[in-house]
């Protein structure tokens, strides 16, 4: 059996005018070697903002193009793409590796949003539609915070021929200061909250794999090891994660000449499985909602 590798990725946020993806063949060098591509949430913009991109061809640009380009590919969900599909986490190695995109860990789900406590009571409002069982399931929870995601509204974008458009960009996203508190709080606490989800879920897992917040990082927490795959939007960057039956391996992803390209090796962790310990992902067609 031949020995695959996948490849995860995360946060490319592809129709945001933050996003350093301007254009989408930027992206193929990161496919180059891997024989699966999973996409961990936050891959595009799918909801509508006055004054935004429209969310409906974006996607279908977005999917024609992973669909030639990165085949066999899986795109899970975030909380800017709820509706992606239906798939909202990922188990591999066995077990031994969980990925999920990450708004799951907070209970407001994006606590540096400034919308955060209507976010808070949206998931608030479907956790109370769960039975006692369900509210237990990680699965169902991730159900419940993804519908609470898609109800975000989004603020209308600066006119695109302003000429302060890119500083009004920036006061939105940082105003009022509060916000950038709240994202080092969330920066602080996310691998813990990582770790205490996963104990109590996937017992048997030595890796979590998360994006979401945006900066990129490796940490242990016990005997889990805890990545985060940062993002395509400015200031930090993004690292991919490869998995083979072999060994884990985080790397750098940097521009070269207008492309996204792998970088130095951030961490490296060998495997001591099977080489059949990397479970099958689902097809692309089966985890991908259609295009509207």
């Amino acid at each position: 059996m031949a020995v695959e590798l996948i490849r995860i990725l995360s946060d490319l946020h592809f129709g945001d005018r933050a996003s350093r993806v301007r254009s989408l063949p930027s992206l193929q060098p990161l496919f180059v070697g891997a024989d699966r591509i999973v996409f961990n949430g936050d891959s595009l913009e799918t909801r509508s903002a006055p004054g935004g991109p429209r969310p409906a061809a974006l996607r279908r640009h977005f999917l024609e193009f992973v669909r030639r380009e990165a085949p066999r590919c899986l795109l899970l969900t975030g909380n800017h793409d709820a509706d992606i599909s239906e798939v909202h986490c990922l188990d591999l190695l066995g077990g031994q590796m969980f990925v999920t995109h990450g708004e799951v860990f907070f209970d407001d789900l994006v606590p540096w949003s400034p919308q955060r406590p209507h976010l808070g009571e949206c998931y608030r409002r479907q956790l109370d539609l769960l039975s006692p069982e369900e509210r237990e399931s990680l699965e169902a929870r991730l159900v419940a915070c993804k519908r609470a995601s898609a109800q975000e509204v989004l603020p209308a974008e600066p006119h695109p021929h302003h000429r302060w458009r890119r500083t009004m960009r920036t006061v939105q996203k940082f105003w009022p200061p509060r916000r950038a508190l709240a994202m080092m709080q969330a920066w602080r606490v996310l691998p813990d909250r990582v770790a205490e989800v996963v104990k109590h879920h996937r017992p048997g897992a030595h890796f979590a794999v998360v994006g979401h917040t945006h900066l990129p990082g490796v940490w242990t927490r016990d005997n889990l090891v805890v990545i985060n795959t940062g993002s395509f939007c400015p200031p930090f960057g993004a690292y991919a994660v490869d998995v083979s039956p072999r060994e884990v391996v985080v790397r750098r992803i940097r521009r070269s000449q207008g492309r996204f390209v792998l970088g130095r090796v951030v961490a490296r962790f060998a495997l001591a499985s099977e080489p059949d310990a990397v479970p099958d992902v689902s097809p692309f067609s089966a985890g991908l909602a259609s295009s509207p």
